[in-house]
């Protein structure tokens, strides 16, 4: 009986050394695709850093990190989480039928920085509204799936009041246009608007709020009737697959709608231009072949991009500024012919003055389109004043 005790002490040892040993021997990995972030480096040391502890905290965060089969272990560790009924994982929560959700508690939101990106917002409005008809600045505030699909989610789940913090924003909007979507993606709940593994809505649920934004704005809507349907990939597992890593979790599809017989070649008619000079496209189908599968849409997030080649007269030359986050990016493609341009400031990378854009653009009409959770927690909307 001691001998077997000693043998599994001496294997568990070996183990233990072995892993240790391929963490060490192993090159360093900068990102981690599954987890969506980057990974912890080598500290540096200092005798300053190791008496205030920072040296000890990144020492902890860069064996975490790098240590040798990191991803197995996060798949193995929720597997047994799972197993014991857990639903509180990674930072999110494991819903039903294949469905995971941003778990963002009360606690998370910052009041004060709700009333400051809610002002910035509304002055913003203000300041434009002296050089653009009130009637072409509108709001689009998009709730999360853990609002509109709430019945899937777990028992005892714990989220943000969405639905009072929508309605101060709307409030305080006063004759803005504010789009409230709400009730119509509450009506499409049994529909796929919203990907299972990612936070994101699909492009249903982008093209629900599109029509409706349409309708605010007095613009002429695209029927669906007049698209068509292409789906360019069914192995997307996005954000929330990357925090709970779930060896079961589901794969969601991606497709998007278009003018009959174009698909993805529907991207040619445009020129799409990345900052200054570097080309883009509306489709980027390089994209797929990556984890972030949702990028597919306009090649993922930049400081600034423009979008050229829509308008067919209808718009009298018409141009879109929309300041954004990443649930554009995937309602954009219905808009991109209906306007001669439309720029796209995304204030996470944008640090020039969006008033001076604005005025040197020629700017005709604004869209401000954030997902809730994201605007409220923002700290960048206060470039909208230009300070």
């Amino acid at each position: 009986m001691k001998k077997s005790r000693i043998a599994i002490m001496l294997l568990f040892a070996a183990f233990l050394a072995a892993i240790s040993g391929g963490s060490l021997v192993q090159k360093d990995r900068e990102f981690s695709p599954n987890e969506n972030r980057y990974l912890e480096g080598v500290p540096k040391f200092s005798w300053e850093r190791v008496m205030s502890g920072e040296f000890q905290e990144k020492l902890e965060k860069y064996l975490r990190d790098q240590i040798l089969g990191r991803d197995a272990w996060i798949t193995a560790k929720t597997a047994v989480q799972k197993t014991m009924g857990k639903t509180d994982i990674g930072g999110a929560y494991v819903g039903k039928d294949g469905y995971d959700f941003e778990k963002i508690t009360p606690e998370d939101v910052d009041e004060e920085q709700v009333k400051r990106n809610i002002v910035a917002v509304h002055d913003f409005f203000e300041e434009t509204s002296a050089v653009i008809a009130p009637e072409r600045l509108s709001f689009l505030l998009v709730p999360t799936s853990g609002l509109i699909l709430e019945e899937k989610l777990p028992k005892n789940a714990r989220l943000f009041d969405q639905n009072a913090y929508i309605d101060e924003v709307q409030a305080a909007m006063g004759d803005y246009s504010f789009v409230d979507v709400r009730k119509e993606l509450a009506a499409a709940k049994d529909e796929y608007i919203y990907y299972r593994t990612d936070h994101h809505w699909t492009t249903d649920g982008a093209y629900i709020a599109y029509e409706k934004w349409c309708k605010s704005v007095g613009i002429s809507c695209v029927g669906q009737t007049d698209l068509e349907k292409t789906t360019v990939t069914e192995e997307f597992r996005g954000t929330l697959y990357s925090k709970i890593l779930d060896a079961d979790s589901a794969y969601d599809s991606i497709w998007i709608w278009t003018p009959a017989g174009l698909g993805a070649a529907y991207s040619d008619r445009f020129t799409v231009t990345v900052g200054k000079d570097k080309q883009g496209q509306l489709f980027d189908e390089s994209k797929l072949g990556e984890k972030d599968k949702y990028a597919f849409f306009l090649g993922g997030n930049y400081s600034q991009l423009v979008i050229s080649g829509g308008d067919s007269g209808e718009s009298g030359g018409r141009r879109l500024l929309v300041v954004k986050d990443s649930f554009a990016n995937s309602f954009i493609p219905f808009v991109a012919g209906q306007f001669e341009e439309i720029h796209m400031i995304d204030l996470r990378y944008y640090k020039g003055d969006v008033r001076e854009y604005l005025s040197e653009s020629g700017i005709t009409d604004v869209l401000v389109l954030y997902n809730i959770s994201n605007f409220i927690s923002d700290q960048n909307l206060y470039r909208l004043a230009g300070d």
